[in-house]
């Protein structure tokens, strides 16, 4: 189940009891939080939530078609119990 909560911080973040993908759009790539996230589905295990994962990319990278990397949308997937914030940074390579 999807439910919106807070971190230790008191910040807004989303999570669910189940393995879940998140689609984190780009709202405005000068702002300190770029990417406004949230819940696109849940699955039961990691190796469904994989497979949705990518088929969400695909067809994001299909309407983003000439855009740089960086002004595109983010898609992930957490584990049950993670807690992504509401608005996020974008990702490093590393991460």
């Amino acid at each position: 189940m999807i439910q919106e909560v807070r971190t230790k911080s008191g910040a807004e973040a989303i999570t669910s009891d189940q393995w879940h993908v998140i689609h984190a759009r780009l709202t405005d790539s000068r702002g300190p939080r770029p990417f406004t996230r949230s819940i696109e589905s849940e699955h039961s295990d990691r190796a469904a939530c994989l497979v949705a994962a990518k088929a969400l990319l695909v067809k994001l990278r299909a309407t983003a078609k000439g855009k740089k990397a960086e002004n595109t949308d983010e898609v992930f997937i957490r584990k049950p119990g993670f807690k992504s914030l509401k608005a996020g940074k974008a990702r490093s390579a590393k991460d």
